[in-house]
């Protein structure tokens, strides 16, 4: 069995903005696995990391063959067939898993993202915020980043400032947050505070070529041009010959 390329390329994409919380369960740390079927279902998602596919779906399915209700089991299942392309067989663990454990909000964060995946916008929205509100989840600002990048794609760029804001207030340094308050601000017209939030981004993240034209754009609006020629320099230093680069000197000529 081969993983698809085209799924590959959004996987990565999902890896870099939507947080999967790929190998966690509700587990405490001291828990660990007891049985033959969680020693398998653990060993499955470590092949899988890994990148051992085909030695993680054996794992995984002797997992199900010694407990065919292991919850953990048809979690990593989901995710290793979303590896594959396989995404019916990938709902169908889901939502196997999610009949075992309903309230688990690690399990509902990763349905999240493997909706937003499928352009099941406003699904996946629906279910990061009930996993941002659940008093068995730590983390609600990467709940509330999720459903924020994923109501972008809507898009619903209100419901999507709205969310980002939240993330902001519980974790005031989240890179990707900072960054998309920072372009949404400038696609507002509101440079000001779009300086802001990149200044912000800067303290916490080294920047990307995206990063960095919008940092162009920015300044060039706010008429700091040796700021501007700073950015430029910085971009063309970095990403010698990118798209963001060509760009960039198209926005200051």
């Amino acid at each position: 069995m081969k993983a698809g390329r085209a799924r590959a390329a959004t996987l990565v994409l999902l890896c870099l903005s939507l947080v999967a919380c790929s190998s966690q369960q509700s587990r405490t740390p001291e828990d660990g696995p007891h049985t033959p079927a969680e020693i398998n279902a653990e060993l499955g998602m470590r092949y899988m990391q890994q990148g051992n596919l085909d030695v993680a779906l054996k794992k995984l399915k002797r997992a199900l063959e010694q407990d065919p209700d292991l919850a953990m089991a048809h979690h990593y299942m989901a995710l290793l067939y979303e590896r594959y392309d396989s995404t019916e067989e990938a709902e169908r663990h889901f939502r196997k898993a999610l009949s075992i454990t309903p309230d688990d909000p690690s399990l509902k964060n990763n349905y999240g993202v493997f909706l937003c995946g499928q352009q099941r916008y406003q699904e996946a929205v629906d279910i990061f915020l009930a996993v941002a509100k659940s008093p068995y989840y730590s983390r609600p600002e990467e709940a509330y980043e999720n459903a924020g990048l994923c109501a972008l794609r809507i898009p619903d760029t209100a419901s999507a400032e709205a969310y980002l804001r939240l993330a902001l207030k519980f974790d005031p340094l989240r890179p990707v947050s900072l960054f998309q308050m920072a372009r949404l601000s400038y696609e507002q017209g509101r440079y000001f505070p779009a300086r802001g939030f990149l200044q912000r981004f800067e303290r916490v993240s080294p920047h990307s070529a995206e990063s960095l034209l919008l940092a162009v754009k920015v300044e060039h609006e706010l008429e700091n041009e040796q700021t501007v020629a700073n950015y430029m320099k910085m971009l063309q230093d970095s990403y010698p010959g990118s798209a963001e680069l060509n760009e960039a000197r198209k926005v200051i000529r």
